[in-house]
């Protein structure tokens, strides 16, 4: 039923798809039907299906030719990939655009080892237009490697067939994620249909009827929204890991807890209480929050007050809308009043301000914004403000607003970073701080930690709601001092050196993939914290050895794997 209504809400919205997506993407005229071919040359087919585990990555940018993802004799470990901007060379019932490629697609559009002829033949390195594969790095790139790239000089690789999903650049270009929902969810529907057949095919290969698991890692996240798991892409994710008669094993959705625990984007106020809400200068895009009740009580009401002193009631009409004006008539906000769930829902109430970079004389005001809580239910208000952040290889993004408090201390006496509230202090929060991606009741939640002192927590890292970094954690930073680590980029020779939560799911997903490939018995999120918790010797969630360079062919008499 959940696969249905996500379905059902994307159709809802092809008509607002044009506008993010390049054209290349949209064109059908004159498209041949695509033909139902293998997904992957018989030579990349696992040498034991029934040791063997399916692993799905969803992101953007993800380097589908690069050697990372190839066999010894140069076939594609990648099943399939759908590209939600490649030009649209074929039509598909199931894909509304886009292209898919499955392994011997890309095997042909290689070219002799060539990656970027499949990237071109793609669309993908088109100045001007779609150029996302032309860069020397990518998030998608450094988060698939570390999930499923694997020397193709060693066999080990093929245990480990691959599905992708490389979303669109402007559903990331977005930060609050406010367009990513519905992309994300399609991309989940269309992982479990081609995992379904390709189970399908390792098993006419094998001669048996094999069930691979699959593991499918999510490293995107946001910061606002629904902390309950009734989002409906949690809601989705944990619908599918509970099914069991499809041709799958169990499946596994592993998501970092995201990297806001210092940011102060997450506050609890009472009746009564009051924030400070600091809006950057000449930021280019709007800045929001939302303001949530608990189910069944009291719609949250509010009063603002300008960076001037100035008070102003928040007015709201019969449709949950009002609009926030000075004395002479300028808009300063927006604000929207919805309730999730009818009548006994969570209500939600949206403050959306205009960006602070003048346009035509028109601008909010920056600086220090209250929210005074006028009204609220006996259990509060959980707020949260939107991501509007600046992300690595996207131009034009906005700044980041927070909340500010005279109890918010940011660090600590001896100059550390805080981890956990023991007890809060203040409104402003630090426990709860994960990715609201992170909210479903299955998914393995991974955060982030240095390599140096091992197992401390990255500063970062957000928290689960009991204060925990994560249901397992993963090494992310060399140390306090050394932030991030170096990783495969996009071309076959480039490297990147990243940060973040971002890295450590993958690896998670990688241990995990190996584990259940190996006969670990995991079937929920509690199995797989156990099965980590009972591992001896225990298992290294560590950088696994990725070539330095990747190109064809490889020197076996240099060094170039290395441990990092």
């Amino acid at each position: 039923m959940i696969i249905k209504q996500s379905l059902e809400l994307f159709t809802a919205i092809l008509d607002s798809i044009p506008a993010l997506l390049p054209a290349q993407a949209l064109a059908v005229k004159g498209a041949p039907v695509a033909e139902e071919g293998p997904f992957l040359d018989p030579a990349a087919h696992p040498p034991d299906a029934g040791q063997a585990a399916i692993v799905a990555v969803i992101d953007y940018a993800i380097p589908f030719a690069h050697p990372l993802f190839t066999t010894s004799e140069g076939h594609s470990r990648v099943a399939s990939i759908w590209l939600m901007e490649a030009a649209r060379a074929e039509r598909r019932a199931d894909i509304a655009f886009g292209r898919e490629l499955r392994g011997p697609q890309i095997d042909a559009l290689r070219r002799a080892g060539d990656p970027d002829a499949a990237y071109r033949a793609c669309g993908l390195m088109q100045p001007g237009g779609v150029f996302q594969m032309a860069h020397a790095a990518s998030h998608g790139a450094a988060v698939a490697a570390l999930a499923a790239g694997h020397d193709p000089r060693q066999g080990r690789g093929r245990d480990f067939p691959m599905l992708a999903v490389s979303l669109p650049r402007s559903v990331l270009a977005e930060t609050t994620g406010s367009l990513s929902g519905l992309f994300i969810q399609a991309a989940v529907v269309f992982v479990i249909a081609r995992a379904r057949a390709l189970a399908r095919e390792m098993s006419r290969v094998a001669g048996r009827k094999v069930a691979p698991p699959l593991v499918v890692n999510l490293s995107l996240g946001v910061t606002a929204g629904a902390d309950d798991g009734s989002a409906l892409l949690s809601r989705l994710q944990d619908a599918v890991t509970k099914i069991r008669k499809w041709e799958l094993g169990p499946i596994f959705f592993v998501v970092p807890t995201g990297n806001s625990r210092q940011a102060r984007l997450r506050a609890k106020l009472q009746q009564g209480g009051s924030i400070g809400w600091r809006i950057p200068p000449a930021d280019p895009t709007l800045n929001a929050l939302e303001i949530w009740g608990a189910a069944g009580e009291p719609a949250p009401r509010l009063a603002l007050s300008t960076p001037d002193g100035r008070q102003i009631a928040v007015p709201l009409d019969q449709t949950g809308q009002g609009v926030v004006e000075d004395g002479r008539g300028a808009r300063l906000a927006r604000v929207v009043l919805q309730r999730r769930g009818g009548d006994a829902g969570r209500a939600c109430l949206t403050v959306i301000v205009p960006p602070t970079l003048p346009e035509a004389g028109k601008a909010a005001p920056p600086g220090l914004w209250k929210l005074h809580l006028t009204e609220a239910g006996a259990s509060g208000c959980d707020l949260f403000i939107h991501r509007d952040d600046r992300l690595s290889g996207f131009r034009g993004q906005g700044l980041q607003s927070s909340f500010v408090h005279a109890d918010h201390a940011p660090r600590t006496a001896s100059g550390r970073w805080p981890e956990r509230d023991s007890p809060p202090l203040g409104p402003i929060r630090r426990n709860g701080t994960a990715s609201l991606h992170a909210r479903g009741a299955q998914q393995i939640r991974v955060g982030a930690t240095l390599a140096w002192p091992p197992g401390r927590l990255s500063a970062y890292t957000g928290l689960l709601s009991n204060g925990d970094g994560g249901d397992i954690t993963a090494p992310a930073d060399a140390s306090s001092n050394v932030f991030g680590m170096t990783l495969p980029g996009i071309a076959p020779a480039a490297c990147q050196r990243l940060s973040g939560t971002s890295l450590s799911a993958p690896q998670a997903t990688r241990w995990l993939a190996e584990a259940l490939a190996d006969g670990a018995d995991a079937r929920s999120r509690a199995d797989v914290v156990n099965l980590l918790a009972a591992a001896t010797p225990p298992p290294d969630l560590g950088l696994p050895d990725l070539p330095w360079r990747c190109g064809f062919p490889l020197d076996p008499g240099r060094a170039d794997v290395t441990r990092r």
